[in-house]
């Protein structure tokens, strides 16, 4: 049972509108597939990869950066997963 509540998850809502648009439509996805599925542990690893910059956290779900966080892989699995239609 999740123990944030409904005022946090919709700052962590708030939070996910970018800079840019690529970031913004792969996350709009991940939102509207998988964010009311998350853990409190994934949620708190994703409040912490949105106060990446947005070009670092567009690489990191690109893979065009390796990840060195450990927290992150597997939730950066699911943003890639929802942004591709999976």
């Amino acid at each position: 049972m999740s123990q944030l509540n409904d005022t946090a998850k919709r700052r962590i809502r708030w939070l996910t509108r970018r800079g840019l648009l690529e970031l913004d439509i792969v996350l709009g996805q991940f939102m509207s597939r998988e964010f009311d599925h998350l853990t409190d542990d994934e949620l708190n690893a994703f409040v912490r990869l949105l106060d990446l910059p947005d070009p670092v956290f567009l690489a990191l779900i690109n893979q065009k950066e390796v990840c060195s966080d450990v927290d992150f892989i597997p939730l950066l699995e699911k943003i890639r997963k929802a942004g591709s239609g999976g």
